[in-house]
C-alpha cells in the first residue's frame, strides 16, 4: 500500500505555549496556524477517525500523528506529559479546551490587555509582531466586545479602540522607528493601526532596498 505524504512542514511552533491562563489566544493560534498550513488538517481537531478497515484510514493516521505533535510542541512540558496516552488529536485538543477556556473570563481578558500593551518587537520581523498584535486584538473584541448600543456611540466607542490599537502598535515598535512613529502620531485625523502598520512597512523595505543596492 502506497502512503501519500501530505504536503505540509513537519514542524509548527506558533511562538506560545499553553498554559493555565493563555487557552483562548492558543487555541485561537494554533488553529490560524494549522489552517494555514491545510484547511483539511483543521479536521483532526474537531472529527473522529475514519473506519480503520478503510484505506484512507492510513493517510488519515499519518496526518493525525503529524498535527498531534504539533500540539504537544506548543503546550507546556508539565503539561503535554499527560497526553501522551490519548489515540487521536481530537481527544487532547477537546480535554484541553474543557479544562483550561472558561468563557468571558475577566483574568484572562485582563491578561489579553497587558499583553497588548507590553509586547515589544524585539527580535520579531516586523511581519510577526503584526501577526501577533492581530491575533491578540482579535480575541479581544470577541472577549471584550462593544457595549453600545445605538449607533453613534457605537462609532464613538470603535474609534476610541482604534487609537488604542494604533497606540499599542506604534508602542510595540522598536525604537528605530521612532521617527516614523512621530509622524504619523503628528497626522490629523490619526491613521488606524493598519495604515500605520502599512506605513512602517514601507519605511522597512525602503530601508533594505538602500542596504542591498
Amino acid at each position: 500500500m502506497n502512503l501519500q505524504q501530505p504536503k505540509i512542514f513537519d514542524t509548527l511552533k506558533i511562538g506560545l505555549s499553553l498554559n493555565s491562563s493563555n487557552c483562548a489566544l492558543w487555541s485561537r493560534m494554533m488553529k490560524v496556524t494549522i489552517g494555514g498550513k491545510s484547511k483539511a488538517l483543521l479536521n483532526h481537531l474537531t472529527t473522529n477517525p475514519p473506519d480503520i478497515s478503510k484505506e484512507k484510514y492510513y493517510q488519515w493516521e499519518h496526518e493525525d500523528l503529524t498535527v498531534f505533535s504539533w500540539l504537544i510542541r506548543n503546550i507546556e512540558p508539565n503539561l503535554a506529559i499527560n497526553l501522551t496516552s490519548f489515540s487521536t488529536t481530537k481527544l487532547p485538543w477537546e480535554a484541553l479546551i474543557t479544562i483550561y477556556s472558561s468563557g468571558v473570563d475577566k483574568l484572562q481578558t485582563y491578561d489579553l490587555y497587558v499583553k497588548a500593551t507590553e509586547i515589544k518587537q524585539g527580535k520579531m520581523h516586523l511581519e510577526e509582531l503584526w501577526i501577533r498584535m492581530q491575533g491578540i486584538w482579535g480575541e479581544l473584541e470577541t472577549r471584550d466586545p462593544n457595549p453600545m448600543e445605538n449607533a453613534s456611540n457605537i462609532l464613538r466607542y470603535n474609534k476610541i479602540r482604534a487609537e488604542h490599537k494604533l497606540f499599542q502598535f506604534l508602542n510595540a515598535l522598536d525604537q528605530k522607528h521612532d521617527t516614523i512613529k512621530r509622524e504619523l502620531l503628528r497626522l490629523n485625523p490619526l491613521p488606524t493601526a493598519e495604515e500605520a502598520y502599512a506605513a512602517v512597512r514601507k519605511v522597512v523595505a525602503h530601508r533594505f532596498r538602500v542596504i542591498t543596492e
